[in-house]
């Protein structure tokens, strides 16, 4: 106690130095840890849970650089994409096996891509919502329930493609192409 005395005599030393020791100070010192570490662990639960296990997001500068992580082999690119797509920005989600992909393309090759793709015309019963990745790069009008006549007059034509996802299964790719810009979107989804 008297070294206690003697440093809350000095007017030297400081408030903290002088509470060092001191019960009350002990206590509040020990409530700002327990609150720390209430923060930290706090913090870390929603990073956590915010985290989405499942999901992959890859970006590639150009298909080639795709092929060369094997993109294309595992599935993740289809045939259909022109030799000049590039900007390519593409999510999956294993569980559920869901796809968004935005790419860009060379507006000179529109005329061979369109041959690659069949157009439906109409809503695809199979596909009623199109969830929102809630990536920037992927177009809002694209996201949520399905509206053709919205989607096409955002300047967007839509395809459908059907093919066989296992011997049982089948998948859809719904597919939107700005022509005019180049850019081209498309959403895969297994179907029953």
């Amino acid at each position: 106690m008297f070294f206690h005395f003697q440093l809350s005599q000095n007017p030297h030393v400081s408030q903290r130095t002088r509470d060092m020791g001191h019960p009350a100070s002990l206590i509040r010192d020990g409530r700002r840890r327990s609150q720390s570490r209430l923060a930290c662990c706090i913090l870390l639960a929603c990073t956590l849970s915010a985290c989405k296990g499942d999901r992959r997001e890859s970006f590639y500068p150009s298909l080639a650089d795709a092929r060369r992580d094997g993109a294309t082999d595992r599935g993740w690119m289809p045939d259909f994409l022109p030799e000049s797509s590039r900007s390519i920005h593409e999510l999956h989600d294993l569980s559920p096996s869901t796809q968004w992909c935005a790419f860009e393309f060379l507006p000179a090759e529109a005329a061979a891509l369109h041959k690659r793709l069949k157009s439906d015309g109409s809503s695809v019963p199979s596909v009623r919502r199109v969830p929102d990745p809630g990536k920037p790069w992927w177009p809002a009008v694209l996201a949520g329930d399905f509206d053709a006549k919205k989607i096409h007059e955002s300047g967007l034509d839509l395809f459908l493609i059907v093919e066989p996802e296992t011997a049982s299964t089948k998948e859809v790719l719904l597919v939107a192409i700005d022509w005019v810009k180049g850019r081209g979107f498309f959403y895969r989804t297994p179907v029953s």
